[in-house]
């Protein structure tokens, strides 16, 4: 029980800011809808689209730490997402840097979880 509501106060946290991103002009389009699955920790789908959110690792969901990081990363299920597509995919999956509410997902999940930065994917040297 503290768990979750742990990951409540943190989700909660993340969304009320009210801090805004720009675009970044390097984008090769735009992708905007809702969080409709999240696959685990640096992969969730936005209106069905698989994103690979780019510059995030993060535990597999085969370890409890994975595991841990995916029902944090749950918690944005249903949240509107903006995410802006660097034009690379991988597997079935498109690769962008997202914000939720103009925050950035991939550092919510740095500051808040077991991920880590992937210096050799953040393409646009954003962290």
């Amino acid at each position: 029980m503290f768990t979750i509501t742990y990951l409540k106060t943190q989700i909660n946290d993340f969304i009320s800011e009210d801090s805004k991103m720009e675009t970044d002009s390097r984008a090769t389009s735009i992708l905007n809808g809702r969080i409709t699955h999240v696959r685990d920790g640096d992969t969730f789908e936005v209106n069905g689209v698989p994103v690979r959110i780019s510059a995030l690792d993060c535990p597999e969901n085969s370890t409890t730490a994975g595991q841990k990081v995916t029902r944090f990363a749950k918690q944005f299920k249903g949240k509107q997402a903006t995410c802006e597509l660097t034009g690379a995919k991988t597997y079935d999956r498109v690769v962008g840097y997202c914000s939720i509410n103009g925050k950035d997902f991939a550092q919510t999940m740095m500051d808040k979880t077991s991920c880590k930065l992937w210096t050799k994917y953040d393409v646009w040297n954003r962290y």
